[in-house]
């Protein structure tokens, strides 16, 4: 367990999925959930309603893509273990690429229950009805959480698509 060089656990995530490849995943998230942040302010419908709108969507849409992403990476896996795929085990290049598609569907999975998590508590809280004396100081940040966190986990969905091909593209990979 107390391997620095471990390929084993969410220190080896990290290592393959380091903080570069968040803040770059990042960046469509955040524009888009701060775009929405402007377009509800100008448009004066109320937040709260926008919020408990991205909950009902968010409770109906991530369980589903957790799914979709778990049955792609059992694909993936039997890729991985497939004859196909020797070739490439065996090389420097071949691990890396391994472990660079793990660590992604680990972060999307992770992002994913995160984001899950999140919208069950907000869903909670907003069911309550709190009466604050200044409700846009948390309805904005919590709008942008909720939608920055559903946009992210679509996001980096791409990025599965992409390591799904990888995997695929490993079949006509030359041995020489």
């Amino acid at each position: 367990m107390g391997n620095i060089n471990s390929v084993f656990g969410w220190k080896a995530v990290f290592t393959n999925y380091s903080l570069k490849d968040f803040v770059f995943d990042s960046v469509f998230p955040t524009i888009i959930s701060v775009v929405l942040c402007i377009v509800v302010y100008c448009s004066g419908n109320s937040m709260f309603e926008q919020i408990k709108h991205l909950l009902s969507l968010g409770i109906a849409v991530v369980p589903s893509m957790v799914a979709l992403i778990l049955a792609a990476y059992t694909i993936m896996l039997s890729f991985i273990w497939g004859d196909n795929m020797n070739k490439i085990k065996t090389t420097r290049n071949g691990k890396t690429l391994i472990q660079s598609i793990n660590a992604s569907f680990a972060a999307c999975l992770l992002i994913s229950t995160i984001t899950i998590i999140v919208i069950l508590f907000a869903s909670c809280v907003a069911n309550l009805n709190i009466e604050t004396g200044h409700p846009n100081v948390v309805n904005y940040p919590v709008y942008f959480t909720i939608c920055y966190l559903l946009t992210y986990s679509v996001c980096i969905l791409i990025g599965v698509v992409v390591d799904l091909y990888n995997t695929g593209q490993t079949v006509i990979v030359d041995e020489s």
